[in-house]
């Protein structure tokens, strides 16, 4: 619907007469009024790209801002424009409030928990340090083949088993195997007890 369409609308009442009714509490002036002008706040709001529901908030906030500051309405013939400007700085407030709001997935909440958690453990940092250095030291003592499979695969530089397998001259099926060894043996290291799991 066009601006020109929403106003084509001939009106019951003339603006004095819905300011002057709304203002005295009068419901049929109140009805009178939102059944005029809710087709132009509606297209309005759906002007800012707002999605049907949002369009919706926007609209009913308007109306909500309306019977708040109906008496600041100087003139009666600005209804009409003082509707619309409503109406955008509620859909304005609204897309910005949109943009902000960055929805989050159930993984992305659990790891924020998490986070948070850790970050409010003064101990937690602490414990992930002692838990590396612990680490770090269990690898230095492996056997050269497995540290540095090992110190390759933490890193993550490899972009797959064969150039892991070219860089380390490893043979390509061993990769797994000598994995699987230097993992059970670090997990049978007394000191690394509770950092592996």
């Amino acid at each position: 619907m066009t601006p020109e369409k929403a106003a084509r609308t001939t009106p019951a009442y003339s603006p004095d007469e819905l300011v002057a009714g709304v203002r005295a509490g009068d419901e049929t002036a109140w009805r009178a009024m939102s059944e005029q002008y809710e087709p132009l706040l509606r297209w309005l709001a759906r002007r800012y790209g707002l999605s049907a529901e949002d369009a919706g908030d926007a609209v009913q906030l308007t109306w909500l801002r309306c019977l708040e500051h109906i008496d600041q309405l100087t003139a009666a013939d600005r209804l009409t424009g003082w509707l619309a400007t409503i109406c955008r700085r509620e859909c304005i407030r609204l897309t910005t409030k949109a943009r902000r709001e960055v929805p989050l997935s159930a993984p992305d909440v659990i790891q924020l928990i998490d986070t948070l958690r850790e970050e409010c453990d003064p101990c937690s940092e602490v414990t992930r340090r002692d838990e590396r250095y612990r680490l770090s030291r269990a690898i230095t003592a492996l056997p050269a083949r497995q540290r540095l499979l090992l110190r390759e695969l933490l890193a993550q530089e490899y972009q797959s088993y064969l150039e892991l397998s070219r860089r380390l001259s490893l043979p390509m099926g061993s990769i797994g195997p000598t994995r699987r060894r230097a993992l059970a043996r670090l997990r049978q290291d007394p000191q690394l007890a509770g950092c592996l799991g």
